[in-house]
């Protein structure tokens, strides 16, 4: 064995954390290591901040932004199957001009979303189950009303996100199609400018179909602990409405057009050519529906279903 050499300089230990041995009765004793965990004296951001924060990170969520590969194919497939009947015909009129509108699927910004409504469905009914099932299912909602966040802020920032991430899926394509026949104008600057007056009904038409799909699936999906359950549920929801209606008007028995308000897409597409005028589409246009009764049951399906959804975060169990 080696001698330690006598006149070497002893290098310095580090500090060893502080120890205190408490006594536990009997032979054995207890140690408490102090391992440098310090309070936090820094500002303290508050509510708003914790209900912005939730919002953002539930917007991502909502399109798989900073998750795996897979959690972004619904999201961001739904927003491209969505948009390429614009980017379509937006190539088809560039090439054949206006006279190629037709050729390329006839799409104008009245009827877009009313013939594309199966692709916001379904990224509502997959994402949807995506911001509100886990935390319920992992058990971590006490962890968030412990802290700033009040239970009414968790449901409204979810809810916010839900209906932001929705809004971009709808009108994005929308957007495409402006461009599109801007730019195939031989005077885009010109023709934009134009185009320019149609984008109040272009954002109104997409928060129409937005704020009535979002407050009915959120609502859904809140009471709804799996995920399956869940988007089976808001497809059911929408679809069976759609499928009834028509059978039911059919049938008459005095009830006359109303029976088309069980079907939600016909009901966003009445608010729509109530408030935008222009071309009606799908049941709307033979109906003898006044623009004032599809207003109302939207508003009254969109004023129910964000209570039910609030009534169900304040007693859910956190």
């Amino acid at each position: 064995m080696t001698q330690p050499d006598p006149g070497a300089i002893p290098r310095a230990l580090p500090p060893e954390p502080a120890v205190a041995r408490v006594a536990t009765g009997g032979a054995g004793a207890g140690v408490i290591y102090d391992i440098g965990y310090r309070g936090y004296d820094g500002p303290r951001l508050g509510r708003r901040f914790a209900v912005w924060a939730l919002f953002a990170f539930s917007w991502r969520a909502a399109f798989g932004l900073g998750r795996s590969g897979r959690a972004k194919v619904v999201p961001w497939g739904a927003l491209a199957i969505i948009s390429l009947p614009a980017v379509v015909q937006s190539a088809v009129i560039a090439t054949a001009g206006p006279v190629g509108a037709r050729a390329g699927g006839g799409f104008t910004y009245d009827n877009y979303l009313f013939r594309m409504s199966l692709l916001a469905l379904v990224f509502l009914a997959a994402q949807a189950p995506e911001l509100l099932v886990g935390d319920q299912r992992q058990r971590v909602l006490s962890l968030y009303f412990a802290h700033a966040l009040e239970r009414v802020d968790y449901a409204l920032a979810k809810l916010a996100a839900m209906v932001a991430s929705l809004f971009v899926i709808a009108v994005v394509p929308l957007l495409v199609l402006l461009l599109g026949q801007a730019f195939a104008s031989s005077d885009p600057f010109g023709s934009f400018r134009d185009q320019f007056g149609s984008l109040p009904g272009i954002v109104g038409t997409a928060a129409v179909y937005v704020l009535l799909y979002s407050a009915v699936g959120m609502a859904i999906t809140a009471f709804t602990p799996r995920r399956a359950y869940a988007t089976a549920a808001i497809v059911a929801v929408f679809l069976v409405g759609s499928a009834v209606s028509p059978l039911l008007r059919r049938a008459g028995a005095g009830i006359g057009d109303w029976t088309i308000l069980l079907n939600l897409n016909t009901v966003a597409e009445g608010v729509r050519h109530a408030l935008f005028g222009d071309e009606a589409n799908g049941a709307v246009a033979g109906a003898s529906l006044t623009g004032t009764a599809y207003v109302g049951v939207a508003i009254g399906v969109v004023a129910v279903g964000i209570a039910a959804y609030l009534w169900r975060y304040q007693r859910i169990e956190a």
